[in-house]
């Protein structure tokens, strides 16, 4: 893809809609652009984040195998954020993310994404805004979940 398309899917995305065309354009130059077929692995779990993913097209699949063999998954579609929880946190990722389908995604380097939370208030608040989505979720589900058990 020339860096023209990679801007325009780029503004397409909610996390990047009101970021100024030069920040947009370097995102777009530093970021790297990856392909992955369905079952790869773009995120192993046991490996620390250098950075996070942009899903420019396509679907992933987080899962989280435990003891017993059985596991949660969930899946993200395009226009998802994925590895930013971990990289904020300084943590591990929690699990594995694949391709369910052929995955076209940007990494954006730890570095840059730093500098663009610290720089660019637009995305801040865009980067805000989901991850608040993700908790509004992800406490949904689990409120549901306890009100099973009880």
């Amino acid at each position: 893809m020339t860096l023209e398309n990679d801007i325009g899917c780029l503004r397409g995305l909610s996390l990047f809609q009101n970021m100024p065309a030069s920040r947009l354009k370097l995102v777009a130059l530093m970021g790297e652009r990856l392909h992955f077929e369905p079952g790869a692995i773009i995120i192993d779990g046991a490996n620390q984040s250098e950075g996070v993913y942009v899903v420019l097209e396509g679907e992933v699949e987080f899962s989280q195998q435990h003891g017993s063999g059985e596991g949660r998954r969930f899946q993200k579609d395009t226009g998802s954020i994925i590895g930013d929880v971990s990289l904020l946190s300084g943590q591990r990722f929690l699990g594995t993310v694949s391709a369910r389908t052929a995955v076209s995604a940007l990494r954006i380097p730890k570095d840059l994404f730093f500098e663009l939370l610290q720089t660019v208030p637009e995305f801040s608040l865009a980067v805000c805004r989901d991850l608040a989505a993700r908790v509004h979720r992800l406490a949904s589900v689990l409120l549901r979940e306890s009100e099973a058990v009880s």
